[in-house]
């Protein structure tokens, strides 16, 4: 098989939409965003992903890292984070959306992603 990789803007993300990210899973990319996606938008993604499952289609993996552990900043560092991402509109690290098929694990530990193929 054919492993594809596509690094994404998380401003383009934004722009595109569900529906773009969804075609490039369908076509057996693994997606990569320089953005740590909100609970929220994980959610979304994954509600959204399962009412596509189908023989074709097995599905999503998706993790997410931080590149600042808030657990070890002190209370300026947190302000200081808070209003960059403020400014720039998204969270500071990244997000790896693989389909399943592809993705069979992706295993996280608070500094590192592996991912299983």
């Amino acid at each position: 098989m054919n492993v594809k990789f596509k690094l994404l803007a998380y401003e383009k993300f934004k722009k595109d939409g569900f529906d773009a990210l969804i075609n490039d899973l369908r076509d057996s990319k693994i997606v990569m965003i320089d953005a740590k996606l909100t609970p929220e938008q994980e959610a979304y993604i994954i509600e959204q992903t399962m009412k596509q499952v189908s023989e074709k289609f097995a599905g999503i993996e998706l993790a997410s890292l931080s590149v600042l552990n808030e657990a070890e900043m002190g209370g300026f560092d947190k302000l200081k984070n808070a209003l960059f991402e403020t400014i720039i509109g998204k969270k500071r690290g990244f997000t790896i959306i693989g389909p399943a098929k592809v993705v069979h694990k992706i295993k996280k530990n608070p500094e590192e992603l592996m991912v299983f193929m």
